[in-house]
């Protein structure tokens, strides 16, 4: 009897300590999505009420994970979706050719340095066959008329929105959770702040004279101005102060993304074609 009582225990003991893990995955793919859904669609569209779009939607969410978040051949089932639902061709029929080994979040160091950053040894092929899965996904749901420059932008964008979101998830600034590229504040522009403007002039080519565009642009300057101050200040980011401050920021640079973005894409015909 007592060891059928000390099984129980550890068995209860078991499951306490990994459902944390799990809802905490679980929390944070689905924090992504949301994140996501806002910057292309805040106040414009609901694609829950439209099934063709909802179905669009999880796939770029599907690409986007298996290409930023998957590791240790996680995500059989978003390849699936994308293969078996979606019939989209020219993706790997099992995860396991494109997924590394890795910890936790420590697998951020591998997939969050940049869209373009030139990782060596495995991870250099194996990030462009991982960045592949996104191109791919992203060019057979909409219509780009050819113009792979701005196919491969917008993938862009949905890649900075997600590692954008990993910041804002962060918790202290001595805690490192995996390198991933800094938000803003940079002197050599390898920052999230830098790549979006690069992207966006790429993105929104024939909207570079109108007010939302140079709003936007002129918005995300001030911002990474602001982070300069902070990155650059006596000790960078050491301090609880700081780092609240380096989150506020954060918070309020995808805010701005969600004012602009959704607005800017309805006016891209890919986009419009696809979910209005």
């Amino acid at each position: 009897m007592k060891h059928i009582k000390r099984l129980v225990v550890f068995v209860l003991l078991f499951v306490i300590v990994l459902s944390p893990i799990h809802t905490g995955f679980s929390f944070e793919r689905k924090q992504h999505d949301k994140y996501m859904e806002e910057v292309l669609f805040k106040n414009f569209k609901e694609i829950q009420n439209d099934n063709d779009a909802n179905r669009c939607f999880k796939a770029i969410g599907c690409a986007a994970y298996l290409t930023i978040d998957q590791f240790n051949d996680n995500g059989q089932k978003d390849l699936d979706y994308l293969v078996n639902e979606m019939k989209i061709k020219g993706l790997p029929s099992n995860v396991s050719e494109i997924s590394f080994n890795a910890s936790g979040t420590t697998h951020r160091t591998y997939t969050h340095r940049g869209w373009d950053f030139q990782y060596v040894g495995e991870m250099k092929e194996l990030w462009m066959e991982r960045k592949v899965v996104l191109i791919t996904t992203v060019d057979s749901l909409f219509d780009f008329e050819g113009n792979t420059n701005k196919r491969d932008s917008f993938c862009a964008l949905i890649y900075y929105i997600h590692i954008l979101g990993d910041h804002m998830d962060d918790t202290s600034y001595y805690v490192k959770n995996g390198l991933k590229m800094d938000v803003g504040g940079r002197v050599d522009e390898e920052s999230i702040i830098d790549e979006l403007q690069h992207h966006i002039g790429i993105l929104f080519a024939d909207q570079k004279y109108t007010h939302k565009y140079r709003s936007l642009t002129t918005t995300l300057e001030k911002y990474d101005n602001r982070f300069g101050e902070l990155v650059r200040s006596e000790g960078g980011i050491n301090s609880d102060e700081k780092f609240q401050e380096k989150q506020e920021l954060t918070e309020d640079l995808m805010k701005i993304l969600t004012m602009y973005i959704p607005e800017m894409l309805k006016e891209e015909q890919f986009f419009y074609e696809r979910f209005y």
